[in-house]
């Protein structure tokens, strides 16, 4: 037993010799080029392999998905085309919409949301009114998907829906839209505003009591929206100036402005002694862009009492383009007491515009004769002027 052991041991001992002594026998060089030439081509190859199979089949699968697409969209040109020249009534519309749906991988969500978005693509394309469109979308049974839209928790899927209604100018969801004026998120909120004065005919009771801050884009939206639904100016315009709301007040001003309406004196008077500075400038810019002369003594005495430097600024920009005699006697006198650069700047850009002989040659008086003025001058009539 003891002998047989001892054979086993001294066996497997010369085996491990053997097999360290065959190691040693290849060098590093070798070793490596084995490890290249049986591990890393092989694998490298393989996985080439592997990406081209890859890649084709992705290619395939995308040409497929491109060709159904294709295929699905071409039909909904065509059951459009029937539905907005349909030579039946309505229930052969509704016949001719089934027919489509079986024809097509309809209860797949892509084919839904292409077909979906052709439908809204469709107002634009053919300048439809929104009735006509939202009977179509109705033939569909879209209308339900924006609903639901509507109630989903995610605030991107309610701003999907509410941009649904918005084309189709749905007046029926109204009150849905009202309580989304009370989201907490803001991008459902602005939404649901944009909305509801894109089609609803109490569009400035609801801007009018409209409590929350507008960003410039809703801003820009808004005025588009009111500019190209209503040709001349709205009567109830006015009634926004009188909002608690800073940022209805100024898109008030500037549907004024847009409309190219004249403000009252009484109007200009109480804008520009309000004591929010965005609300000042915006009514003083608007004096500025309407060209009301008659505001002119109302600028030069809010001037003198004015803090905000962009509300200065913004003064003497209006000045330079109503200003008279007495707009130049008060600038000739500030020109000497400004000590703010910028400012004295748009007093001698103000000065110029008004009577830019001041400044030339033998004219000009003691005031301007300053390098530092006549810099500023060379540098309003020369903007490149290193």
């Amino acid at each position: 037993m003891h002998k047989s052991i001892m054979f086993a041991l001294i066996n497997n001992g010369t085996r491990v010799f053997e097999f360290y002594e065959s190691v040693q026998s290849y060098s590093g060089e070798d070793v490596f080029l084995k490890l290249v030439k049986y591990g890393i081509i092989p694998f490298l190859l393989l996985a080439v392999i592997f990406f081209v199979i890859t890649l084709l089949i992705n290619h395939y699968i995308s040409l497929d998905i491109l060709k159904r697409k294709k295929s699905v969209l071409d039909a909904t040109d065509n059951i459009l085309t029937q539905l907005l020249f349909p030579r039946g009534g309505l229930d052969q519309m509704k016949i001719a919409v089934e027919v489509f749906k079986f024809n097509v991988p309809y209860k797949k969500k892509w084919c839904k949301k292409l077909i979906m978005e052709r439908i809204l693509l469709m107002k634009q394309d053919f300048q439809l009114d929104s009735s006509t469109l939202f009977n179509i979308y109705k033939l569909f049974g879209f209308e339900k998907v924006t609903y639901d839209l509507l109630r989903n928790k995610r605030w991107h899927k309610r701003s999907l829906g509410i941009l649904h209604l918005q084309f189709m100018h749905d007046i029926s969801k109204k009150k849905e839209l009202d309580l989304l004026l009370k989201e907490k998120n803001w991008q459902v909120k602005s939404n649901a505003l944009i909305a509801l004065v894109s089609f609803s005919p109490e569009r400035f009771g609801i801007l009018a009591n409209y409590e929350e801050p507008l960003n410039k884009a809703d801003e820009i939206k808004l005025l588009d929206i009111i500019y190209h639904s209503t040709p001349k100016m709205p009567k109830k315009t006015a009634m926004l100036l009188k909002s608690k709301n800073t940022s209805i007040v100024i898109l008030g001003i500037k549907l004024l402005v847009l409309y190219k309406a004249k403000l009252s004196m009484h109007q200009i008077n109480n804008l520009i002694r309000l004591s929010n500075f965005r609300i000042r400038k915006e009514a003083i810019k608007a004096v500025g862009k309407l060209k009301l002369t008659e505001a002119n003594d109302i600028l030069i005495s809010q001037y003198r009492i004015e803090q905000h430097k962009k509300v200065k600024i913004s003064i003497l920009i209006s000045l330079k383009k109503i200003g008279d005699e007495k707009t130049l006697e008060f600038l000739k006198t500030l020109i000497v007491s400004e000590r703010d650069e910028d400012i004295k700047f748009k007093i001698v850009e103000s000065i110029l515009n008004l009577k830019p002989i001041l400044f030339e040659g033998k004219n000009h008086s003691d005031i301007f004769y300053s390098e530092e003025i006549q810099s500023m001058a060379r540098h309003v009539k020369d903007p490149l002027l290193v």
